[in-house]
């Protein structure tokens, strides 16, 4: 498989082959290249940002996951924000949903309200 490394500006262009005992990278330019073509190979993850309602108000709050969550899962954490309504006040940092969908990451909102 063929990928673009986003782990630094270099965006190099990495060659990834599974074989079933093992994952090699080639095209990298630094060790942070590798590590990625390995995980977006095995189990790739990616944080997710998203909205939630906010009762008695039009103006929605912005959260994210703390953490990158499996890649897999990202449909599921997004219906769940669409349909998660919050009482203000609320703080950065401040959880919003605990253990997003089994994940054990959780959301967080990224705003003051």
């Amino acid at each position: 498989m063929r990928l673009i490394c986003i782990n630094c500006p270099k965006g190099c262009e990495l060659d990834v082959t599974v074989t079933e005992d093992r994952v090699t990278v080639a095209g990298q330019g630094c060790p942070r290249g590798e590590a990625y073509g390995v995980a977006e190979a095995t189990n790739p993850v990616r944080m997710v940002t998203g909205l939630v309602k906010v009762a008695g108000s039009r103006r929605p709050l912005p959260v994210k996951t703390r953490r990158a969550i499996p890649k897999g899962r990202i449909a599921e954490i997004t219906n769940l924000l669409a349909n998660t309504t919050v009482i203000p006040p609320k703080r950065i940092g401040d959880v919003i949903i605990p253990d997003v969908c089994g994940t054990g990451v959780d959301v967080v909102a990224t705003a003051d309200f």
